[in-house]
């Protein structure tokens, strides 16, 4: 009895060291859903589908362009304009750093606590839309 109980518990070992296992432990796991993609810093919606992405970095302001899925695409403006007013009126042109993102010069001081109106600018230099936001909680 002793020499059966031995043997079973090597021949499991051996088993389980060799990748086989037995029917009754395995634990199917479900395949993870996919997890819907995450829109960095301030998420704002367009009028023609789409969302912008608006994000503080230390001093720099980025505003990204998403489309419908919630995935990075080219942005359909040539550069974004915005003013805010902290302890004077501001002002800041946003220049494409990658095809999806525009970043701003280092120009964005904490505490946010001011309005940023925003001006979306097309390859006509008419303005494709405009939003205005408070940039507090874009830094996370």
């Amino acid at each position: 009895m002793r020499f059966s109980a031995l043997f079973v518990a090597f021949m499991t070992a051996a088993l389980v060291s060799s990748g086989v296992r037995a029917a009754t432990t395995s634990t199917a796991t479900p395949p993870a859903a996919e997890a819907e993609p995450k829109i960095e810093g301030l998420v704002v919606s367009r009028p023609g589908g789409g969302f912008l992405g608006i994000q503080t970095a230390g001093v720099v302001l980025r505003v990204t362009f998403y489309d419908k899925d919630k995935k990075k695409t080219p942005a359909d403006a040539v550069r974004i304009t915005t003013r805010w007013h902290d302890t004077k009126p501001r002002f800041a042109v946003l220049l494409p750093g990658t095809p999806d993102t525009f970043s701003s010069p280092g120009v964005f001081h904490r505490p946010y606590n001011y309005v940023v109106y925003f001006a979306l600018v097309g390859a006509d230099d008419k303005v494709i839309e405009t939003h205005s936001m408070m940039l507090a909680g874009s830094d996370k």
